[in-house]
């Protein structure tokens, strides 16, 4: 039957050829850059690093030091990309591993320059520029005080420059993101002209890479659309309203198993705080999951789940290591049948938007907090 109790499946040629399709829509020369941040967005970060690298992806992107020490242990010529913030004690250990910082401030690059300097290095950085999601990066005005500090460090290379578009993918309205994109090739035309030329130019992210091929620049960042899943439905309502030729699959699967099934009358309560009771008598089955692994208390009472192709109802409160679901409708069940949280089985399937919505949230939520300690397995 398995030696685990609850899974993640991750389908190696799915994430393949999601990969060599947004390949194809990127202009000659540009590169394709993998965002693995969030253990890879909860597909398990060294799983999908090694299915990437054998698809021809040598470029990479992740949160911090931590994930991309990992990958520099797995792939030692690859370009690797921090995104977020570095601590000042953390600088020497990615300037020693060739790892891409992300910068914006120039007490961060004078400290670069004192660790580069002490190890005979280069400290390769990427310029953030804020342009409108008030988030990370160097705003507009202060772009020239960065470059005159950056010129005076002769251990800092500035190998690039990004921004973040802050609304692509829930709007049809391009005004916002027109307004950003120009004033990011503004900056860039600054960097230039000061004497700059930052091999990386970079600001798209999955919904840019798909719809706007002009901000392309000579690098993309793919993120959610590398694992099967749009942005939003209204990024892929767009895409096929102008006849993109896209089609995603989703990699990842879920799956747990039944350890205990019990057949209980009608009017039994079920769960922690009473809060559901049976209206007729069922089978009710528990799963060794609940929200530590990461299946979401707000499922409890509305969720469902895939039992030998028939969808189930969660019962009663998720809790911290189980869940009820009942399985009245399920034929010759058993312990230890496979259970799917998200993915298929028969004709049924459960999506990682479905879940999002029966929480408020957004599938990449629902993909990022499946436990890191779960089991990824590549099929």
């Amino acid at each position: 039957m398995g030696t685990h109790k609850t899974w993640v499946e991750i389908d190696e040629r799915a994430l393949a050829r999601n990969i060599e399709t947004l390949k194809s829509l990127l202009r000659p020369g540009v590169r394709f850059c993998a965002v693995l941040k969030a253990n890879a967005y909860g597909h398990g970060l060294t799983e999908v690093a090694r299915i990437a690298a054998r698809t021809g992806v040598n470029a990479f992107a992740v949160d911090n030091v931590d994930e991309a020490l990992v990958l520099r242990s797995m792939l030692p010529s690859a370009l690797i990309i921090v995104l977020g913030y570095t601590l000042r004690d953390r600088l020497p250990d990615a300037v020693s591993a060739d790892i891409h910082l992300t910068v914006y401030d120039k007490e961060t690059v004078l400290a670069l320059e004192a660790v580069a300097s002490e190890r005979a290095k280069i400290a390769s950085i990427h310029l953030k520029i804020e342009t409108g999601t008030s988030r990370q990066g160097v705003l507009p005005d202060l772009v020239n005080d960065l470059l005159i500090e950056i010129r005076r460090c002769s251990h800092v290379s500035l190998a690039g420059t990004s921004t973040h578009f802050a609304n692509v993918e829930d709007t049809t309205d391009t005004r916002y993101a027109n307004q950003q994109f120009s004033l990011f090739q503004k900056c860039v035309g600054i960097i230039r002209k000061a004497g700059f030329e930052p091999e990386w130019i970079h600001c798209a992210c999955s919904a840019a890479l798909v719809l706007y091929p002009d901000t392309h620049g000579t690098l993309v960042r793919s993120g959610i659309s590398m694992y099967g899943i749009w942005s939003s439905r209204l990024t892929e309502e767009t895409v096929r309203r102008h006849n993109v030729s896209v089609q995603l699959e989703p990699v990842l699967a879920w799956k747990t198993r039944i350890i205990q099934i019990k057949s209980l009358p009608a009017g039994t309560p079920v769960g922690y705080g009473l809060s559901e009771t049976l209206r007729k008598n069922s089978r009710i089955a528990v799963l060794p999951i609940g929200y530590w692994d990461g299946f979401d208390r707000g499922l409890s009472s509305v969720g469902e789940v895939l039992v030998g192709g028939t969808r189930c109802k969660v019962v009663g409160r998720i809790c911290m290591n189980m869940t009820m679901i009942d399985v009245s409708a399920v034929p010759q069940v058993e312990v230890e049948q496979e259970v799917v949280l998200i993915g298929r089985s028969g004709r049924f399937v459960i999506h990682a938007d479905e879940i999002a919505d029966r929480i408020g949230t957004i599938p990449y939520e629902v993909m990022t907090r499946i436990n890191p300690m779960l089991p990824r397995i590549v099929v």
